[in-house]
């Protein structure tokens, strides 16, 4: 394979037809999709050490491989995997000697990770997670903005708290779903196995496997967990139940790292969608599924990465 045509694609400055050139090699022969991962190691763990002012000039890319992972290891602390379709992700990490480390993870990206206890963390596009180089005091904290899914390691003399805008969340051991954007306000916590107790200011409530807690008008209420499918995009799936036009929007800006404009006075107010994309297929397969249950059509703006609904 070209690698200086393959390094441009992971800095982000191939064309879409050097990028359709590179999926054709790569389809083409199992040998050049074994080099393209492994170049990409090698540039992802350059990325790593870089100043992360640097890494996040770079333009994040879609590489449709399949169900595919690229694992690489930095300090033995933290393993990265970029899940399907993350290649050319964006993110930056830095080491802070006294307050540990920060992964950020952009619209279009996820990220994988091991904390130091063993906690394994899957990160949703548009999170930053906080936590330390080791975790050497009575608990384990992090801090959260964004959504995540946390495998706790059991450790009962060390609690595992995430801490998030709104909530302290608390755990023992235990699977679970954070959800906690501080500039929208949203929280929601969902436990699929093992306990956790949720605190705020005033109060506090210990979950069953099931069961959500979220923060409304300053309360925290407890229902039924409405949809099990709502964690699939750890593998790599938009799930969507019942779901409006724009929900969905907001869904793909997010997964696809574009900007969507609706123009016109066009109204979907009346269309509710039911289903499941894999996120690798591309924006475009995204909203032709759209297409198939509301009328549209759209253009898209390459250059400034937006996609505008008529």
């Amino acid at each position: 394979m070209d690698k200086e045509l393959l390094y441009r694609f992971f800095n982000g400055e191939t064309s879409v037809e050097e990028e359709q050139r590179l999926l054709d090699e790569i389809d083409r022969d199992p040998a050049n999709r074994r080099e393209l991962l492994a170049e990409r190691r090698l540039f992802d763990s350059v990325l790593m050490l870089a100043p992360s002012e640097r890494a996040a000039r770079r333009k994040p890319r879609v590489f449709a491989l399949g169900r595919m992972r690229s694992v690489f290891k930095y300090a033995a602390v933290l393993v990265v995997a970029l899940g399907v379709g993350a290649f050319g992700m964006r993110f930056h990490y830095d080491r802070k000697a006294r307050s540990g480390n920060t992964v950020s993870v952009p619209a279009g990206q996820r990220v994988d990770l091991v904390l130091p206890d063993g906690t394994k963390v899957w990160m949703n596009a548009c999170s930053e997670l906080e936590y330390p180089a080791l975790f050497s005091r009575g608990e384990r904290r992090v801090r959260l903005d964004g959504e995540a899914f946390f495998d706790v390691a059991h450790d009962k003399a060390h609690p595992f708290i995430v801490e998030t805008f709104a909530c302290d969340v608390e755990v023992l051991g235990t699977k679970f779903d954070v959800e906690a954007h501080a500039e929208s306000g949203k929280f929601v916590t969902s436990l699929v196995e093992g306990c956790v107790r949720v605190l705020d200011r005033d109060s506090h409530v210990d979950l069953r496997p099931g069961e959500q807690v979220s923060q409304v008008d300053g309360r925290l209420v407890v229902g039924r967990i409405p949809d099990y499918e709502n964690f699939q995009w750890r593998d790599g799936l938009i799930a969507f139940r019942d779901a409006s036009f724009g929900e969905l929007i907001e869904e793909f800006e997010k997964y696809y790292g574009v900007r969507i404009v609706v123009t016109g006075d066009r109204d979907f107010s009346g269309n509710r969608f039911t289903g499941k994309i894999r996120i690798s297929e591309g924006v475009d397969h995204a909203l032709w599924v759209l297409q198939r249950s509301a009328d549209f059509v759209y253009e898209r703006n390459e250059s400034r990465d937006v996609i505008y609904i008529r």
